[in-house]
């Protein structure tokens, strides 16, 4: 009976070691039992989230890829354009470029701008893409405006940097300061420089610069005058300005 009695606390003895090292993790005989994770929750919200985010990311690169191939061969000026020259064939060429939303001119337009019907609005520089806005098929030149030669003398005017499109204001000189009927110098009017030539290096007019002018008609003799007189002068007030530019005189 006594041996009954030992081996039931023996057995009760093992069974309490076994339920305390279950509870600890570990199995008997000391060794590590595997701790069971539990099932990771799915979150399906996401999940669809991330397929959206991919099939929109993949729509965005194929729209953009579509759009960067989708290119129009428009007209560029191929070289200066001055205001309100003629535009010739010469003065064009054809470059394609992506030009949604602007209103370039075509190059499939190139006959009919080159046509002898459109002038150039303002000082168009070389590599320019052509638009509307800068052509039109009005001459700079009528019944109220005229265009003029005017030397330019660099004692009397910026000669070296005056390009088309710049807005002057064109000075008669004292002339002779040393004679007692020397006038005071004059403004005469404001003017638009349609370009610039310079006599070449075998010409009898080398060195010399010429202006060509847009002035009011009623100052055209003035200016052609004092310009045979050597007494022609510019002063600089804008520049890129259209043909349309108003032009003012002096009082």
């Amino acid at each position: 009976m006594t041996t009954d009695s030992s081996t039931s606390l023996a057995d009760q003895q093992r069974s309490r070691a076994f339920r305390g090292l279950a509870a600890n993790g570990r199995a008997p005989g000391g060794s590590a039992r595997p701790v069971v994770k539990p099932p990771r929750q799915r979150r399906p919200a996401l999940a669809a989230l991330a397929v959206l985010l991919v099939v929109g990311g993949a729509l965005i690169a194929g729209l953009l890829a579509v759009r960067m191939d989708s290119r129009t061969s428009v007209l560029v000026a191929a070289r200066e354009i001055v205001p309100g020259s003629r535009i010739t064939a010469e003065d064009l060429r054809a470059v394609s470029v992506s030009a949604s939303g602007l209103s370039l001119i075509s190059a499939d337009d190139a006959a009919q701008l080159a046509d002898g019907s459109w002038y150039a609005a303002q000082d168009i520089r070389p590599g320019t893409l052509l638009d509307r806005n800068l052509v039109n098929q009005t001459a700079p030149y009528g019944d109220d405006k005229v265009m003029v030669s005017m030397s330019l003398s660099a004692a009397l005017a910026p000669s070296s940097t005056l390009r088309g499109g710049d807005l002057i204001e064109v000075v008669r000189t004292a002339g002779d300061k040393s004679s007692s009927a020397a006038a005071a110098p004059q403004v005469i009017s404001q003017a638009l420089v349609m370009g610039i030539s310079t006599g070449a290096s075998d010409s009898l007019s080398s060195g010399s610069t010429t202006a060509v002018l847009l002035v009011p008609r009623s100052v055209a003799p003035q200016i052609i005058d004092a310009s045979a007189a050597g007494q022609a002068g510019a002063a600089l007030l804008k520049r890129g300005q259209p043909t349309t530019v108003k032009l003012e005189v002096a009082e």
